[in-house]
């Protein structure tokens, strides 16, 4: 594939995850009115759509990042000023809003723990992490060929039985933030392997990704997530490395690949929506660190004084307003000499 053309289903799927994150953000606030009322379903609908959001924008990163023969200056040169200006600036704008400058604070904030205003800002430190592994697998391809990645996404398969059979394959952080190379691999074999060829119509399989993606989550809420919150009292979610989530992520990721096989995504990307999806894609860098801000301010400021009635259409109000917000200030950022640097798109 050539690295340097674009490719609409790529842009479809990162929209799609970064309003998965912003809906699942959206909905916590409402998390505040229990887990034993009829509103739940809605909240642990919207808020568990980050579950598969996330590996899924691991694994773009993959598909877009590995099979590279790049320097370590030019591979990296590129992508961390990318990622860490916009980063530090919307980390300081979060410590400014937080009218606290403490140092547990501000290392709250930057470190993205759990809990903190930062909260989401762990994304970042795992994505730096990702890049030295890309690099890695980036050079032993260089060295072994290709054919390496079979080995790879075999392990990476395997990686999730292992955690499956109740063993603790991230102790810490680092080792945790480590983990996620496994979405990076598969991402790039799915990304760029095709193991059925023209046996099977490109439609059916692209339908089959969208009901196993739909049944599966459905399962997920109503099996797993309402039932288990309901009898512990808090919101209990699958963690991002279990075959479960493993598989509603890859099937998401089957359905936008093989819809552009069918001819679908082209017609979408020559729409207006096509060219709404393409300004999330194109900012969703700078909405994954501008949107918890933006919630919070409507959080503190308007939902903590309005009479709640239904949560299913505040979640949506939220998220629209914020979606909409979010790209307002990135836009206008972008546009600025100098301070479009902080935009997350250059």
């Amino acid at each position: 594939m050539n690295h340097n053309k674009r490719v609409f289903y790529f842009d479809a799927l990162r929209a799609m995850a970064i309003m998965g994150i912003v809906f699942c953000h959206a909905s916590v606030f409402f998390l505040t009115f229990g887990v034993d009322n009829a509103d739940f379903y809605s909240v642990a609908f919207f808020n568990c759509l980050r579950d598969f959001s996330i590996p899924v924008f691991v694994m773009l990163s993959g598909a877009l990042l590995l099979n590279r023969n790049e320097s370590f200056k030019a591979f990296f040169k590129k992508r961390l000023s990318r990622l860490l200006v916009p980063f530090l600036f919307w980390a300081l704008v979060y410590i400014i809003y937080s009218h606290n400058y403490t140092f547990s604070n501000i290392c709250n904030i930057i470190f993205g723990h759990s809990g903190g205003l930062g909260v989401t800002f762990w994304f970042v430190w795992m994505i730096m992490l990702m890049y030295l592994g890309i690099f890695i697998i980036n050079k032993l391809i260089n060295r072994t060929g290709e054919s390496i990645i079979y080995v790879l996404t075999v392990l990476s398969l395997a990686y999730f039985i292992i955690v499956k059979l109740g063993f603790s394959p991230y102790p810490d952080r680092i080792v945790y933030f480590a983990s996620f190379i496994v979405y990076i691999i598969i991402g790039y074999f799915i990304a760029h392997h095709d193991l059925v060829g023209s046996r099977v119509n490109g439609k059916h399989l692209a339908l089959l990704g969208l009901a196993v993606s739909v049944a599966l989550y459905f399962y997920y809420i109503l099996g797993f997530v309402v039932p288990r919150s309901q009898l512990s009292g808090r919101l209990i979610c699958l963690g991002y490395f279990t075959p479960l989530l493993l598989i509603l992520s890859v099937n998401v990721f089957i359905f936008f690949k093989y819809s552009d096989r069918t001819g679908m995504m082209e017609r979408i990307s020559k729409s207006r929506l096509g060219e709404i999806i393409t300004l999330i894609s194109k900012y969703s860098f700078g909405i994954y660190l501008v949107h918890y801000l933006i919630i919070d301010i409507i959080k503190v400021n308007f939902l903590a004084y309005i009479h709640h009635y239904n949560s299913f259409v505040e979640i949506l109000l939220l998220f629209s307003t914020t979606l909409i917000v979010s790209l307002a200030v990135l836009f206008v950022l972008d546009r600025i000499p100098f301070i479009n640097r902080f935009s997350g798109t250059h």
